[in-house]
């Protein structure tokens, strides 16, 4: 009974795994479980009407299990169908805003080609030739309009008097 704590529990201190020797202790044996004798459930006949009732499937089932599946497909048919239209629509969207750019640069080219064929050298010479000259302030005249529905006017206009 003098055994120290190692020997009693079989503890091998250490990193590395060794094989198991075979225990010098004699093996104990489980004591053997005594097996309670099932008892037998008795089922009276209405119990067993009600088992088969349960498992055969009536009518009444089977109209809701069909009126499911018809409710999920005509939300599928419907889910797919806006799907398809959203799709559409996102694509008439994407070739318009590709023609919107097309027609941008187009137009911002013609512009440049519009400045780039003026030539203020041109215009200098024959203002010059005709004998033109840039206004003073004595050959401004000012028009008062009394129907202002094509001016847009964002503050009070002062006197020029």
């Amino acid at each position: 009974m003098d055994k120290t704590r190692q020997e009693r529990y079989n503890m091998i201190y250490g990193n590395t795994a060794r094989k198991i020797e075979a225990s010098t202790q004699p093996e104990r044996k489980q004591p053997e479980r005594k097996q309670r004798p099932r008892r037998k459930v008795q089922t009276t006949p209405q119990t067993k009407q009600n088992q088969k009732r349960v498992q055969s499937i009536d009518l009444a089932f089977i109209k809701v299990l069909v009126a499911g599946i018809c409710v999920i497909a005509a939300m599928s048919f419907f889910y797919l169908s806006e799907r398809a239209q959203f799709m559409k629509q996102k694509s008439v969207l994407s070739d318009s805003k590709t023609q919107l750019n097309t027609l941008q640069v187009e137009n911002e080219d013609m512009n440049l080609e519009i400045e780039q064929s003026i030539k203020f050298d041109t215009i200098e010479t024959a203002a010059k030739k005709y004998g033109m000259s840039k206004p003073d302030a004595s050959h401004i005249l000012r028009y008062e309009s009394q129907d202002a529905e094509y001016i847009r006017q964002y503050g009070k206009i002062p006197n020029a008097d």
